[in-house]
């Protein structure tokens, strides 16, 4: 076999001298990250864009460049192959989940730029009065004034850095890498749905707009560390849908063919973390529900899209013709 003949099973981009082990298994990961750097990117044309935009803008296209793996790319990545393998394939693997926070920064200046500062909470503060007949994320600590369940409430919303991390972990220590790198796909597939929804229908959320639950609520510890947290690191207009629940509803729905033994655990932690969303008044309601059906949704249509990103399924209908002639 030539050196130079391309791997049918890998990709038809990568010569057979260099090609990676991964690189099939990484490709859908690689794909869609640059699709959504690509979309997310456009809000910089908008008017109203920061004095910062071209920076941003490089960062997009370079990090386009990176995952697709243009040429010029590929050949630097093959150089630092070559002297810190160990380190690049975990690199490789992570960076997705790794990228979160930066992620979830840029958000804020890239709705600013389409539509400065404007928000959509006056249209979900009408959807939560047709839906509930109120304002659940005002009225919920007001009715269950608990200072149990609201530690309770916010330990559960807590829990959402070890949904995330907690999963892939547990996989990536197993040596499980197709299963780690299928829930890393899945679990960024509904990152990305929910922050295109922050970028291009932005919504602040009641944080923003009214007062916390107050009196003895405010004296719990998990209840003062999760303002102290969402204070540091809150990115304004990523609130509808809640990628927090989102989120968690993904681990949990694809932990049950994963990690089966820990889905009734993270379902739970699921469930109390959207009551603690709402009842923190952190989120609407509606955030609420909106999140769980866009993370169910994205879980469900992720094995189809990491196959189409993949290629696989563009080769066994090219398979399949072939055998029919």
């Amino acid at each position: 076999m030539s050196s130079t003949k391309t791997i049918e099973t890998e990709t038809r981009e990568w010569p057979i001298a260099s090609a990676p082990a991964g690189v099939l298994a990484r490709q859908p990961m690689n794909r869609l990250f640059a699709i959504y750097m690509g979309i997310a990117a456009l809000a910089l044309f908008f008017p109203m864009r920061g004095p910062g935009w071209i920076t941003l803008l490089i960062i997009h296209l370079g990090a386009i460049a990176l995952a697709w793996g243009a040429p010029p790319v590929r050949t630097q990545i093959d150089r630092l192959r070559g002297r810190w393998p160990k380190t690049l394939e975990f690199f490789a693997d992570w960076y997705p989940l790794l990228l979160i926070p930066l992620l979830y920064a840029e958000l804020e200046p890239l709705n600013r730029a389409i539509y400065d500062g404007r928000y959509f909470d006056d249209l979900i503060i009408d959807w939560e009065a047709i839906l509930f007949g109120g304002q659940p994320s005002q009225a919920l600590a007001e009715v269950l004034p608990s200072l149990i369940l609201s530690e309770a409430l916010h330990a559960a919303y807590l829990s959402y850095y070890f949904i995330i991390f907690g999963p892939p972990l547990i996989l990536y220590l197993l040596g499980k890498r197709e299963e780690f790198r299928e829930v890393v796909f899945t679990v960024m597939l509904v990152f990305f749905l929910h922050y295109l929804f922050f970028i291009y229908f932005p919504v602040q959320g009641p944080r923003y707009l009214f007062p916390p639950p107050g009196g003895i609520l405010a004296e719990g510890p998990l209840y003062q560390l999760t303002h102290q947290i969402l204070e540091t690191g809150s990115s304004q207009g990523a609130a509808f849908p809640s990628s927090h629940v989102g989120v968690s509803f993904a681990q949990a729905a694809i932990a049950v063919r994963f990690l089966p033994r820990i889905a009734p655990l993270l379902f739970i932690l699921a469930t109390g973390l959207a009551l603690g969303a709402i009842y923190g008044g952190f989120h609407y309601a509606t955030d609420a529900v909106a999140g769980i059906i866009l993370g169910l949704g994205g879980t469900a249509i992720a094995p189809r899209l990491r196959s189409i990103l993949r290629g696989t399924r563009k080769r066994q209908d090219e398979t399949r013709i072939n055998s029919s002639l």
